[in-house]
């Protein structure tokens, strides 16, 4: 946001019009506004406030003293903000409730607060908004801050410093987090946390689905180390079997909670498992080249008896 001109009509100490053009500091970059005590410099941050939000810091617990003292009946109180956010430049231009001489009937009667907001386009200004509260609605979804957070942070009143520093951890967060934009962080950091306890809750259904199997193939091995009757200490023809199977029922004890080490004990039973195949055919192909052996000399004895 970008301020550019600001016009104080019957407001604070001023009873003229008094304009402000803050572009002509557009390349100081910083400046001060300074004078006298009682010259007007507090005021020009309340009509910013004013234009901005209909309200000001120093009077936001008391009397409303908006109007100039030094204005007649018939003057009329009245700020005009010119600003610039993003690429549109607004105008915005607010009265306060005050008495005024009625029209008929002689006395006084209360001049309705009003307030107008306008935006510039191809050179012309376009109403937006007519009412207090459509005026109102539409600078507050602009600018992202309330009255009291902008007079917190942007604009602080004389002695009001303190309220900020003071303010408790959780109001000052907020404001914070509000006046640099971390929602977005805050979204990241709110997703992550979503992804992650999904994938935790994937990780669990595997881990149980794991563990299932994993308990089955341990029971199954289990039990074909005891239908087998191999010696505990896996000695004789059985060696490789009770190896195994003393491995994989080791993991249902030592290792139950770590899958890892379990899948590597039945890894291990698997790897025996298959010398243990690898033996039994080995072992039925010599057993089946002696038969072979034997019905050939079984067959030449009958054919050498018949002969005989």
């Amino acid at each position: 946001m970008r301020l550019h001109a600001l016009e104080l009509t019957g407001f604070g100490p001023f009873r003229e019009t008094q304009r402000v053009d803050f572009d002509a500091f557009g390349d100081d970059g910083v400046f001060l506004i300074s004078g006298r005590t009682g010259a007007g410099k507090s005021s020009i941050l309340d009509g910013v406030s004013f234009a901005l939000y209909g309200s000001v810091p120093r009077y936001d617990g008391g009397e409303k003293r908006l109007r100039s003292d030094h204005s007649a009946l018939t003057d009329p109180t009245e700020v005009r903000l010119e600003f610039t956010i993003g690429d549109a430049r607004w105008r915005v231009t607010r009265a306060p409730e005050y008495d005024r001489p009625a029209k008929r009937g002689g006395g006084l009667t209360t001049e309705p607060a009003r307030a107008v907001l306008e935006e510039r386009v191809d050179g012309v200004w376009v109403g937006r908004a007519a009412k207090p509260r459509d005026v109102g609605v539409a600078l507050g979804d602009m600018l992202g801050l309330g009255a009291q957070q902008f007079q917190q942070v942007i604009l602080l009143a004389q002695n009001k410093f303190s309220r900020f520093l003071l303010a408790p951890g959780d109001e000052r967060q907020a404001l914070l987090r509000t006046l640099f934009g971390t929602r977005r962080f805050e979204q990241y950091r709110d997703d992550l946390e979503q992804r992650r306890r999904d994938a935790q809750k994937m990780l669990d259904g595997a881990a149980a689905q794991a563990r299932t199997l994993l308990e089955l193939a341990e029971r199954m091995v289990e039990e074909q180390r005891n239908e087998s009757g191999l010696d505990p200490d896996g000695s004789g023809a059985g060696a490789g079997a009770g190896a195994g199977a003393d491995a994989a029922g080791g993991a249902t004890g030592a290792a139950a909670g770590d899958l890892a080490a379990r899948r590597e004990a039945l890894l291990v039973a698997v790897d025996r498992a298959h010398y243990r195949i690898e033996q039994a055919a080995a072992e039925l192909a010599r057993a089946d080249a002696a038969h072979r052996a034997a019905a050939d000399a079984h067959a030449a004895l009958v054919e050498r008896d018949r002969k005989s």
